[in-house]
């Protein structure tokens, strides 16, 4: 049976003011979905080397999910660094004007066609 776990994170947004970030963590596929309307975690654009990476409010948050052991069911080494277990889960980033964002061994793309991973809307979308 397929486990999906639903929880807040509250953090500074671009603007410096709390906003809450809800996430949808499924064990099974190691898989963080996160709806982020407030901009806490998401990804933000590099313009020096022209792509998507991970912001500090992303690594902090999970270095918080790290420490309380979520997604370390399947892994040998519970005491993993931080950057192997970004490496080993995979990130979903639901954000304003229906875009999202794909983070996946370590590097990140936007699905612009909704019609290749359809699964994402019925299975998460829905949810948060």
């Amino acid at each position: 049976m397929e486990k999906i776990y639903q929880m807040e994170y509250r953090g500074l947004n671009l603007f410096d003011e709390i906003s809450t970030v809800e996430i949808a963590i499924d064990e099974e596929k190691q898989t963080i979905h996160i709806f982020d309307v407030g901009q806490v975690v998401s990804p933000i654009f590099n313009f020096d080397v022209s792509a998507y990476e991970l912001s500090d409010g992303f690594y902090k948050m999970a270095d918080v999910l790290r420490h309380k052991k979520i997604l370390t069911n399947h892994q040998a080494d519970n005491n993993v660094t931080l950057s192997e277990w970004l490496i080993m889960n995979n990130a979903y980033f639901y954000i304003p004007q229906k875009r999202i964002k794909k983070y996946m061994q370590g590097s990140i793309i936007e699905i612009v066609d909704r019609a290749k991973e359809p699964w994402l809307f019925d299975d998460y979308v829905q949810r948060v």
